[in-house]
């Protein structure tokens, strides 16, 4: 039933963005997602999803791109971590080093962070939009949406899902649909890995919140545009 749920759901979302004017692209082919990337304008890889530091396997990550008349005007990228008896504070202490090319860049994880991220995660990450996809709010929601679902069809046995942002982004979190949101959720040491800072939010649902939203009909007209 959940993964019906999910397609029934995941089709619902596509036709909303077709009405929109939107396509949408997911691919895990890597040597693709370079080109896609690079459409969409962003300067900058973030560590996570560097393919230049990462070496993913199919079916570890994927890439998801919304398109407007052909063109990439958005996009973001999903990975599965599977922590096992490893702490999510653990779990980032050890990677953070080799990925920021740094010693030691991570001082803390806030508490609640590390209570709730436990078992198998879903990193959600490299969101940005060009200015042609930004402040489109009911495209953006409808994006995000489409996202979360593709990702829990994706890895169906996850426990929680997860994205981090700026603060002053932190209004993304209701367009995806994440219900928690935890306020500097990291703390790091000097020099802190570039664009980052100590007042980043973490923002997170677990497996039992998306079974939540699938029984609702989300009829949510406040953005038209």
């Amino acid at each position: 039933m959940f993964q019906m749920d999910l397609t029934s759901r995941a089709a619902a979302h596509l036709a909303k963005l077709k009405e929109l004017g939107y396509d949408v692209v997911a691919t895990d082919n890597f040597a693709e997602v370079e080109t896609l990337v690079k459409e969409t304008g962003k300067p900058l890889r973030s560590p996570m999803f560097d393919l230049r530091r990462n070496d993913f396997t199919l079916g570890k990550a994927f890439w998801i791109f919304l398109t407007r008349d052909g063109k990439v005007v958005g996009g973001l990228a999903a990975k599965s971590i599977e922590l096992g008896d490893e702490s999510f504070s653990d779990y980032m202490h050890r990677v953070s080093g080799g990925q920021f090319g740094l010693d030691r860049p991570l001082k803390e994880v806030a508490a609640p962070v590390n209570a709730r991220l436990k078992g198998n995660l879903i990193y959600f990450g490299e969101l940005y939009f060009s200015d042609e996809g930004r402040g489109k709010l009911r495209a953006l929601k409808e994006f995000g949406r489409l996202s979360v679902v593709l990702a829990a069809m994706t890895w169906p046995n996850f426990n929680w899902m997860y994205a981090m942002s700026r603060s002053e982004h932190r209004g993304m979190q209701q367009l995806f649909g994440f219900p928690m949101i935890t306020h500097y959720a990291l703390r790091w040491n000097d020099p802190k890995p570039y664009m980052h800072t100590d007042d980043q939010v973490l923002w997170y649902m677990e497996k039992v919140d998306l079974l939540h939203l699938l029984t609702i009909d989300e009829t949510d007209e406040t953005a038209k545009h």
